[in-house]
């Protein structure tokens, strides 16, 4: 007996009944996770891993789907995005708070610190031409 009062047969026919529905995908949770996470909530590419780890997604399934939808190109271009975007932000404090802000708030997104301090350079001189 499970603590919600199921028996493991009836659990089971659940779940093959959702499968057989293909209301339990774990591709398609996958997919609709990681287009959400770029669209609304953009983190690196090991921290969606990660995500869909804890989500129970195996790791085959997540690479593939990261492989189509989040290929490692894109990873330096959306961080790049939310660094312009949290320059912009941050506008009235001098270069240096405005760059370490930035660069934290990026590696709390799952950016290395290496990416996240290069694409934080390139956005301050791209702001300075």
């Amino acid at each position: 007996m499970i603590a919600q009062g199921f028996d493991q047969d009836t659990i089971e026919e659940t779940i093959q009944k959702g499968e057989a529905a293909g209301l339990l995908d774990d591709r398609l949770f996958a997919k609709l996770w990681v287009e959400d996470r770029l669209l609304y909530h953009p983190i690196s590419r090991r921290a969606v891993t990660q995500e869909l780890a804890e989500k129970g997604i195996a790791p085959e399934i997540a690479n593939e789907i990261l492989g189509e939808r989040y290929p490692p190109e894109k990873e330096k271009e959306i961080a790049l995005k939310l660094a312009q975007t949290r320059l912009a932000r941050y506008e009235n404090l001098d270069r240096d708070r405005r760059i370490r802000r930035t660069v934290v708030f990026l590696t709390r997104r799952g950016f290395n610190i290496s990416l996240a301090t290069r694409v934080v350079r390139a956005a301050i001189e791209k702001l300075n031409d």
